[in-house]
Formats: structure tokens, sequence, C-alpha cells
């Protein structure tokens, strides 16, 4: 009989590598849709071929998979792309297909295969990491919340039944390079958001596109939705507010939904201050851990992407005027952002009486997670100086969101 303790041993020649597209595709994909088979094996199989991992920015150099022998035991997915904070860009990279063979689960496989990739990402050139996951688990690894859902919801008996102006068309699949653009230019200063195009691949085959032309047969704006029992979600809207409106009014009545819930829709887009000047239903949901979780994997790098966004945050505010140098240091590293007026530029460390000293949590001051005043209390992260009035001006709440679309 197998004790617990062994049960827990790693198996003989246990090891983590950087997987080969030419060697361990299939078997990777075979791994990732055993474990993620709610909708069957063969389902799931068909998913990562058509766009989950190829024809999408899966990271083969950094994404790391744990080898027993020569079968493929663990995988820690990375997706490469930018990410929006403000006007700033940060290369990310998106967790997803954490998986361990049930037969190889609690011997800590998973956890050399996640140190491993962390490590590999910060060589790489990464700036921050960020998932969606259960609670309790990747905590240990220096993640944490990232965001909190805030959903809207109207009743479909709400919106305008009015015709569109345009030309409304359904299609499927694929986001056209007009839409790609359109987006990039209607969310360029939206935390959180993905700079457009992440992949390529007929994947959201759950998720519709209704889009609609002007008179000259050129794109105007579109929503990306799919029905859920009484409720049609929509995941994306593009284009005038009013038209975008109209169209989720007509798709939702012809779906015979009661509800629109617009649910990774920015909080601060044209859309949602409309539906918040009406009749709707706004809903924020809170976890400590799991869901949207984000860790720093090179501070001092990441500030350096952001010195042109804080500067601008600066101009206008009480702080306009400031001199000096802020120490910020997070559980991992430390950086110091010289301050001269409205110009912000980034040093190696050194002491300072003004500093910003925290642990993980340090990443969701640079997103504007929340208020500043709630991440630091929340946070176990420490002012002083004048750091204590720069927090406010520096790492205003941003409300960050990702579409579903560009989920991984």
């Amino acid at each position: 009989m197998t004790t617990r303790g062994q049960q827990r041993r790693p198996p003989a020649g246990f090891r983590v590598i950087a997987p080969d597209p030419q060697v361990h595709r299939d078997g990777l994909i075979d791994l990732v849709a055993k474990v993620f088979s709610g909708g069957g094996y063969f389902n799931m199989v068909a998913e990562c071929r058509r766009g989950y991992i190829d024809h999408r920015p899966y990271d083969w150099g950094v994404s790391r998979i744990g080898m027993a022998g020569e079968r493929i035991v663990t995988h820690f997915g990375v997706w490469d792309y930018m990410m929006r904070i403000g006007s700033a860009r940060v290369r990310t990279g998106g967790i997803g297909a954490v998986a361990t063979h049930p037969d190889y689960r609690q011997r800590g496989l998973m956890a050399r295969t996640v140190e491993a990739s962390l490590a590999a990402m910060r060589d790489a050139g990464y700036h921050f990491t960020l998932l969606f996951g259960i609670a309790g688990f990747y905590d240990r690894f220096g993640y944490c919340r990232a965001w909190s859902d805030t959903r809207h919801t109207v009743a479909t008996a709400d919106l305008p039944t009015d015709r569109p102006a345009g030309r409304v068309r359904k299609v499927r699949g694929r986001l056209s390079e007009a839409m790609i653009a359109l987006y990039n230019r209607q969310h360029a200063g939206a935390t959180g958001t993905a700079v457009r195009p992440v992949f390529r691949g007929d994947y959201h085959r759950r998720w519709t596109i209704h889009q609609w032309l002007d008179r000259g047969g050129r794109l105007s704006g579109y929503v990306i939705v799919r029905p859920h029992g009484e409720t049609l979600e929509c995941a994306e809207v593009c284009g005038d507010a009013e038209e975008a409106l109209r169209v989720l009014g007509r798709v939702g009545r012809r779906e015979r939904c009661r509800d629109v819930r617009l649910s990774t829709v920015p909080f601060d887009s044209e859309v949602c201050r409309r539906l918040r000047r009406g009749n709707c239903r706004t809903e924020t949901r809170y976890q400590r851990s799991g869901g949207a979780m984000i860790r720093t994997v090179n501070l001092p790098a990441a500030l350096g992407c952001m010195a042109g966004e804080l500067s601008r945050r600066l101009k206008g505010s009480a702080m306009a005027r400031w001199r000096g140098r802020v120490r910020i240091a997070d559980a991992w590293d430390a950086a110091t952002l010289a301050i001269d007026r409205t110009r912000v530029r980034v040093e190696p460390p050194a002491p300072s009486r003004h500093a910003i000293r925290g642990g993980a949590e340090i990443a969701r001051l640079l997103i504007g997670s929340q208020p500043p005043g709630e991440v630091v209390a929340g946070g176990d992260i420490r002012l002083s100086g004048a750091a204590r009035e720069l927090v406010g001006v520096l790492f205003g709440p941003q409300h960050p969101t990702l579409s579903a679309w560009d989920g991984y």
C-alpha cells in the first residue's frame, strides 16, 4: 500500500522544461483536453487547435511543462500580449491551461513548474503576469486580486425600440481588421484591455458579432453577445453608445431575453455611462482570492513603461510642482521614481524618506485596481513622506478589465 508521504514524492527524474512545438504540441493538447474536458475531450482538442493554443500568442519559450520520463504531467501556459495601463503599454503574460495529470497531483510538481515559468518570463522581458483562477491556489506564487467583476444589467424593455440607423449584419468567428482598428482607437486609454491583435484563430464560436455599417458600407460599430438563459451576455461594445443600445435591444428581443448584461465592458466606457443615466443595475463582486489575479514580474521595467503615463497624471494635479525621489518596492524588486515637477524618470533603487513599500499588492496600485487608499489599507502597504500625497495622483483608480474575447 502507498502512504500519503509516498504519494507526494516527485516521480524519479521529474524535470521542468520549455515545450517544443515540434515535439510536445500534441502531448500538451492531450493533457489540456483531459483536464479541461467539461465540454468533451475531442471538443477541447479541436478548440486548442482552432485557436486556443494554435493561432494565438502562446509563448513556447516561457511556458513550462513538467516531464515524468517522456510523459507531460504538468503545464503552465503563457500567452504574450500588451496590456494597457492608461496610455502605457506593458508586456503581460496571460496564464491559462494550468494542468496537472490526475495521477501526479499532490506532489508539488505544479509549484516547480510555475516558479520555472515565472523566472523565464522575467528573463524574457515580461512586466506583469495575469490570470483568471481558482481561489486559494495562486496566492502562494505572489498573485493577488487584480480587479473585481462589475456588470451592468438592463431590462430589454428599457432599451431603445427605434430601428438602428446603420445596416446591421451578424457575423461569427473572427474580428475583421476594421474591428481591430476600431477597438484599439476606442480603448486606447482603458486600463486592463489588450492591444490587438491578440490572436487570429476561430476560437470564440459561442459568441456572435453584430456589426453595423454606414451608408458607404464602412464599419461604424459592433457588439459581441451570446444568449445565456433569459439574459443576453454582452462582452464588448464598439461604436456610438446610442446605436449600440439600439442594436442590443433589437438582438435581445429577437433572442427573447429578459435582460441584457454587459460583463467585460469598461466601467468608464460611454455605453456604461449612458446606462447609469437611465434604468440599470450595477453589481460588483469582490473576492480576496481567485478570479482576475495579477503579479509583477519586473517592477522597475514596468515602471519604466509607465513613466510617460505617470508624468501625464501629475500634470494639473496638486503635486505638479513637486520635485524629489520616491522609492517604491514590492516583494521582489525596488526602484526609484525621480520626479521633476511633471516629469517622471525611473532610476535604480536608492534610499529616500519618500517611499511606497509593500508586497505583492503593489501590482494592484500600478493598475489602479481600486482607490489607492483601499489598496494601501488592505495590502499592508506603507507610505512615508510625500508618498502619502503622491500615491493618490500617480495611482488613482482605473476600473481595469479585460474583454472576454481576449481571455485565455
